[in-house]
């Protein structure tokens, strides 16, 4: 019996945050909002860069990047 070695993988130093996938209930059409209320568009880059932000304040503890992705979008979205 031959057992081949694994490789190591490199370290990775810097984090990527990627925006959650969308689900199948939320691909529906958004509800209408009013004229009046403007809505602001942040882009993708500028939400992950707030989470990025979000994650390296909460000091750079793992696992809760849709939790960090949400929390930055909610603030863009309250401007």
């Amino acid at each position: 019996m031959v057992v081949s070695k694994v490789q190591k993988q490199p370290k990775v130093n810097k984090v990527v945050v990627v925006p959650p996938q969308a689900s199948a209930a939320k691909s529906a059409k958004p509800a209408a909002v009013a004229a009046s209320a403007p809505r602001v568009q942040a882009s993708p880059r500028r939400i992950s860069d707030r989470a990025f932000e979000i994650f390296e304040k909460r000091g750079s503890q793992h696992g809760h990047d849709q939790q960090d992705w949400f929390h930055a979008e909610r603030q863009f979205l309250a401007q």
